[in-house]
């Protein structure tokens, strides 16, 4: 879901097509107020018109300071609902106890180190074909 919402703010801010966006949004983390993320010029009116509604609205109190709808503080915005969807988590899995709450844990951490690796890896690949290497 979070990775929705920034992609669908994302395109909106480089004038993308809110349809066409709203395609490539992955199905587990859709619901039916997606669209009217388009219409948000500040965090205040993304989370009064589209995020209270959803379970991302109590990590999204920590982004409010965040004013401005630009690329930076979408990104920042992204961490920071990350960091808080992780904390919980992290406390979810410690509830669960035993081996089963290691194996959670660790599958998460895992998918959160190859997602940080695939993105480091793939803006050095875009670097070398800038450069023309």
């Amino acid at each position: 879901m979070i990775d929705n919402v920034v992609l669908v703010l994302t395109g909106v801010l480089h004038e993308r097509s809110v349809q066409e966006l709203l395609q490539k949004c992955h199905p587990l983390g859709s619901f039916d107020s997606m669209a009217s993320i388009a219409v948000a010029n500040n965090m205040r009116e993304l989370y009064r018109l589209v995020i209270v509604d959803t379970p991302l609205a109590p990590y999204f109190s920590q982004c409010s300071n965040q004013e401005d709808l630009d690329e930076l503080n979408v990104e920042i915005m992204r961490n920071i609902l990350y960091k808080a969807y992780l904390h919980d988590f992290m406390k979810f899995c410690e509830g669960v106890g035993g081996v089963t709450a290691t194996s959670m844990m660790v599958t998460a951490c895992s998918l959160f180190r190859l997602s940080i690796s695939n993105n480091a890896h793939r803006t050095s690949w875009d670097l070398k074909q800038i450069n023309g290497q």
